[in-house]
C-alpha cells in the first residue's frame, strides 16, 4: 500500500512543483511510512531523491530547493514483505531509447514472475524485485514498439494482471493510469495551469486546488503542454464496473478525503449508524479506537443514543501499526501508541468501535488499556466484517494462518482479545452503507472473491477466480 502524487505545469514554469508534491506526498503520509521519494523533470534531466524514513525527515529546504522541474511525481511507501530493502524505494527511473521515463505506482501484480522472467528472456535487466521495475522495464520495451506512450501503455496493461494505480513521468508527459478494476483510487485535480494526479483527494485539499474527477476503472489520463486528454483501456467498461478496495472506506483513506464521489467520513459515519441498529449495546459511553475507528463510533453512537467521549489517546508520533512489516513492529508499536484517560472511562460500561480487526494485536492491548484504566466493561464493536481472507494486493492483510477470523469463531476471538461482547458488522449491511458511491467494492479479504486474481493464476482464469 502506497500514496501516489504527480503534478506538471503544462506552461513551463517550475515555480512550487516540487513542493506542491513534497506537500502531496506528505498528505499521502497515512498510506505508507517505509520511505518516501520524489522526482523531476528539470528540462528533460531527471532529478530524484528519495530515502527511507518519513517525508519530513526525508525531505528538508536544501533538497526540495535542488528538484526544480516544470513536472515531478512522488512516493509514499508502506511496507511489503514482497518487496523490501532500500531499492525498493520509488519513483523509480531508467534512460531508455526513447528518453527517461519515471514511475510512481501503488501495485500488485499478480503474474509479476512470469512476466519477469519473459523480460529477462529478450535481455532485459533487473536490480530490484519490485512490481514498479517490471511495470518500467515493460513500459519501456513496448514504447519502442509502439506510436506513443498512451499505446505503449495500453499494452502493458494487456499483459499485467493485478491492481495499480501509477503515474508515468516522461520527457514531456505526465500520465496517470487506474487499474481495469479500479481497486485503486486515482484522481485528478487543476489549479491554474498545474494539473495534479493523486491517490486520494485530501492531498488536492491541502494543496488548494479543484478535484476535477476520479480516474475511471482502466482510464489513462496524460497531462502534457496541450493539456488534458483521456484514453480508455477497454471502452467497454463502465464505472459501475469498478470495484475500489473496501478497505479505502474502511480504513486505509484519510477522513476528509473523497473516493468515487464518496466521503470517507460519511461512509465511515454511516457504517457506525447501521452498526448500532444492527448490534447494540448497553453502555454508558462509545468511544473510537483512534483514529479510523472515530467516525464509525460517531455513528455508533448517535444511533444508540449514547454519549460519544474521549477515552483514548493516541501517540501522533507512533505510526500505523496495521502496515508495519512484522509482527513484532506491530505489537511494539501497539504498547507505544495509546494512553487511556481515566477519568473519562472509570467505572463507565464502554463501547468501543474500531474499523477492523485483522491480527488482533491493537484490540487486544486497547481492551487491556481501559480496563487497567478503571472500565466497568468493554464492549467491542467493528465497522468491518470478519477477515478471513489474506490479501494479496497489498493491503498487508497477512495470511490466513495470521487472520483469527479464518480459524476461530466470534466467541473465541471475544475470548482471545478479553472483550466482554463482540460484534461486527455484517458484510450486507457495509455494502448498503456505501452504496451511493460511483462503482461497487471489491471484498476479497471477507469472502474471499478475488476478482483481479491471486498471483501466478493462469491467463483463463485471472478474470473469474474465487476462492472460497
Amino acid at each position: 500500500m502506497s500514496g501516489v502524487f504527480g503534478c506538471y505545469d503544462i506552461k513551463g514554469s517550475k515555480q512550487d512543483v516540487t513542493r506542491d508534491t513534497y506537500y502531496g506526498i506528505f498528505s499521502l503520509q497515512h498510506r505508507g511510512q517505509e520511505s518516501c521519494g520524489i522526482a523531476v523533470n528539470d528540462d528533460g534531466t531527471f532529478l530524484v531523491h528519495k530515502a527511507p524514513g518519513l517525508v519530513t525527515d526525508v525531505f528538508d529546504e536544501v533538497t526540495l530547493s535542488a528538484l526544480a522541474g516544470t513536472c515531478a511525481i512522488g512516493h509514499a511507501r508502506g511496507g511489503s514483505p514482497r518487496e523490501s530493502g532500500t531499492d525498493a524505494i520509488q519513483p523509480i527511473s531508467i534512460k531508455s531509447r526513447v528518453g527517461n521515463i519515471a514511475l510512481t505506482s501503488d501495485s500488485v501484480i499478480m503474474n509479476a514472475n512470469k512476466i519477469r522472467d519473459g523480460l529477462k528472456d529478450q535481455g532485459a535487466i533487473f536490480q530490484t524485485n519490485t512490481d514498479s521495475e517490471i511495470i518500467l522495464s515493460l513500459f519501456s520495451r513496448n514504447r519502442i514498439r509502439t506510436e506513443d506512450c498512451e499505446h505503449a501503455i495500453l499494452e502493458t496493461m494487456k499483459e499485467i494482471h493485478g491492481v495499480y494505480a501509477m503515474i508515468f513521468m516522461t520527457e514531456d508527459k505526465l500520465i496517470g493510469v487506474r487499474d481495469p478494476y479500479g481497486l485503486r483510487p486515482l484522481i485528478l485535480g487543476k489549479l491554474g495551469d498545474k494539473y495534479y494526479i493523486s491517490s486520494e483527494s485530501c492531498a488536492l485539499d491541502a494543496i488548494g486546488c479543484e478535484t476535477i474527477r476520479d480516474f475511471l476503472p482502466g482510464e489513462i489520463i496524460t497531462i502534457s503542454k496541450d493539456g488534458m486528454s483521456s484514453m480508455q483501456y477497454d471502452p467497454a467498461t463502465e464505472k459501475k464496473d469498478g470495484k475500489v478496495c473496501v478497505f479505502e472506506y474502511v480504513y486505509v483513506a484519510r477522513p476528509d478525503s473523497v473516493i468515487d464521489q464518496m466521503s470517507i467520513f460519511d461512509s465511515r459515519y454511516r457504517v457506525g449508524m447501521a452498526l448500532a441498529k444492527e448490534s447494540p449495546a448497553d453502555v454508558d459511553l462509545v468511544i473510537g479506537a483512534p483514529d479510523s475507528g472515530n467516525a464509525a463510533a460517531e455513528g455508533y453512537a448517535a444511533g444508540l443514543g449514547v454519549a460519544y467521549g474521549a477515552g483514548l489517546l493516541k501517540n501522533r508520533y507512533v505510526g500505523r501499526t496495521f502496515i508495519k512489516s512484522t509482527q513484532q513492529q506491530r505489537e511494539l508499536a501497539v504498547r507505544m501508541k495509546f494512553a487511556a484517560l481515566k477519568t473519562a472511562i472509570k467505572g463507565k460500561r464502554i463501547a468501543i468501535v474500531d474499523d477492523s480487526l485483522v491480527r488482533g494485536t491493537t484490540t487486544k492491548h486497547i481492551i487491556s488499556f481501559l480496563r487497567e484504566n478503571g472500565a466497568a466493561e468493554v464492549h467491542v464493536r467493528l465497522a468491518s466484517p470478519p477477515v478471513k481472507f489474506g490479501c494479496c494486493y497489498g493491503v498487508n492483510a497477512s495470511s490466513e494462518t495470521e487472520l483469527p477470523a479464518s480459524t476461530k469463531t466470534i466467541e473465541e476471538i471475544r475470548d482471545m482479545i478479553g472483550a466482554d461482547s463482540l460484534a461486527y458488522i455484517s458484510l450486507d449491511s457495509l455494502r448498503a452503507s456505501l452504496n451511493t458511491i460511483d462503482c461497487g467494492v471489491c471484498s476479497a479479504c471477507f469472502d474471499g472473491d478475488f476478482i483481479a486474481g491471486k498471483p501466478e493464476d493462469d491467463e483463463e482464469s485471472i478474470h473469474k477466480v474465487k476462492y472460497n
